[in-house]
């Protein structure tokens, strides 16, 4: 089974909005609904459980059946952190066997592809972990200070790491008894395996996958989910 655990438990504080930012809506729909109907709509997909904000759950239930959100299986609250929200979500999952696959997804992601998905799902079945990433195609500096920059980082070796992220069920496991015998703590998933000095397995993520932040980042998605692509590009 592939279970998807869609993260919407921040205030979004940096948006500078009076609801949080996975609630906002853009052209009169909710923007976890745009980031829900991609995951409802993927044929790997078999369920949804939303880690969420404390007191908007009724509300999130509402739009799920208005939106015909029905995967989603269940709706918790979250924590004060982001590690906190995501092992909650991961521990309301009372029945994930060894092989089931646990995709962890931003809601303030809407423009998630299926081929995003789909990849992050392959290659958490052979490897047990995975992290949809993005080469670095900007000169990259290491800052010295928050003034200026006195070494330039070798792009090629770096990537961006984005969500979708997954891990198995048995992974998730060790995962956590790992962390909590080394008291480690950490927000993404991804890292915190990297900090116990486990390999992350790379799957394809994409440039349209944007999260939002800022308030320039709702015009950008706007402006994305207008934009047809041309025929003539492959």
């Amino acid at each position: 089974m592939n279970i998807a655990l869609i993260l919407a438990g921040g205030t979004g504080r940096r948006m500078g909005q009076e609801i949080p930012k996975q609630f906002i809506h853009v052209n009169n729909c909710p923007v976890i609904i745009y980031t829900l109907l991609v995951v409802q709509n993927h044929p790997e997909i078999d369920c949804i459980q939303v880690v969420c904000i404390d007191g908007w759950e009724k509300i999130l239930q509402g739009y799920a059946k208005q939106y015909n959100i029905t995967k989603l299986m269940g709706i918790v609250s979250g924590g004060d952190t982001r590690f906190e929200s995501t092992r909650i979500g991961m521990e309301s999952l009372k029945y994930v066997h060894d092989d089931d696959v646990i995709i962890v997804h931003d809601s303030v992601r809407p423009l998630v592809t299926a081929e995003s998905l789909s990849d992050t799902i392959a290659v958490c079945r052979s490897y047990g972990n995975s992290m949809s990433i993005l080469n670095c195609t900007d000169t990259m500096y290491e800052k010295t200070n928050e003034a200026y920059t006195s070494r330039e980082m070798e792009r090629s070796r770096l990537v961006r790491g984005q969500t979708p992220e997954a891990v198995s069920g048995r992974r998730m496991r060790e995962m956590y008894a790992a962390a909590d015998a080394r008291g480690i703590r950490m927000d993404s998933i991804s890292a915190m395996q990297s900090a116990l000095g486990w390999n992350i397995h790379f799957a394809k993520g994409s440039e349209r996958n944007i999260k939002l932040t800022n308030t320039e980042d709702i015009e950008l998605f706007k402006a994305l989910i207008a934009v047809e692509k041309d025929e003539w590009l492959k």
